[in-house]
């Protein structure tokens, strides 16, 4: 099986509106996404092997299909036969990969695949997919300023702050802070340096989180172009400004953010450094009151 034509890709950050823009892009004509969302192959293949394990794959099957009972007769057999066919069928492998968007077939659209673990992968990584999946290759990474990030990671991890010791929110949050995977999905910076390094720096697009807030339009208008395809006209979508799948909007408390402090301090030197231009609101709260 030959290279994939054109392969675009939505790596992160955690908890950063990526199921939003799924929700927005999964209409554009040019762009081909396969029923499952987050398919975590590449991290499985470029990263760690225990990102997709057979009983990984049952799950996600299992929880997909239980969720489909909305839809019409035939969309449901669409993805029935999608999972069984193609999902389920064989070791998954490169080749495995490229098959699960057999749909594409003889299309021009871009084949999606939105995973949040993708932002992990080394730039060794990075340079293989592109020799071995798809030389045209683009990612886009969405940055949320980094305290808010991991506040809400920190609450989608399921751990509360309520009716809770403060000398016991301290050390949970030390704990969640110390954890080598909440770790990685903060480093912007080296995340981002490992995708331009891999694909190159015309096919890696830094995007703000805070622009599906304040622009959402003119963020989506942003990526059509990034990805050289027509601009569809979004204002009539019924989530354009809404929040999809996010973790109650409530800012850190004070302690948070003071144990946030180096991780922030860090991120926006970094990100600054590489030309990247951060909300000024983010600057006004890197140091705590």
């Amino acid at each position: 099986m030959g290279q994939m034509e054109r392969l675009f890709l939505s790596i992160g950050a955690m908890k950063a509106g990526t199921t939003w823009l799924y929700s927005i892009l999964k209409r554009h004509p040019d762009i081909h996404f396969t029923p499952e969302k987050e398919i975590h192959f590449l991290a499985h293949h470029y990263l760690n092997k225990k990102h997709l394990t057979d009983e990984h794959r049952l799950h996600r099957v299992r929880t997909r299909l239980n969720n489909i009972g909305n839809l019409r007769p035939e969309r449901q057999k669409l993805i029935r036969d999608w999972y069984n066919d193609y999902y389920l069928k064989g070791a998954t492998s490169v080749p495995w990969y490229k098959n699960l968007f057999n749909g594409n077939k003889g299309r021009r659209a871009w084949n999606a695949d939105f995973s949040n673990l993708s932002a992990l992968i080394p730039a060794e990584g990075w340079t293989r997919l592109r020799s071995e999946v798809s030389k045209q290759t683009k990612a886009i990474y969405i940055l949320r300023e980094p305290c808010e990030r991991l506040w809400s990671q920190y609450k989608f991890s399921g751990q509360s702050h309520e009716n809770i010791h403060p000398s016991d929110f301290e050390q949970q949050i030390e704990h969640f802070l110390s954890n080598s995977a909440v770790n990685r999905h903060s480093q912007y910076c080296s995340n981002l340096d490992a995708v331009c390094d891999g694909l190159g720096h015309q096919n890696a697009k830094a995007i703000l989180f805070d622009d599906i807030e304040n622009q959402p339009e003119a963020l989506l208008a942003s990526i059509e172009q990034f990805l050289e395809i027509p601009a569809r006209d979004h204002s009539g979508h019924n989530n354009l400004n809404r929040r999809i799948n996010t973790t109650v909007v409530q800012a850190p408390p004070a302690v948070f953010r003071k144990h946030c402090a180096p991780i922030v301090a860090r991120e926006l030197n970094g990100l600054l450094a590489r030309g990247i231009a951060v909300p000024s609101r983010w600057m006004e709260m890197e140091t705590p009151a």
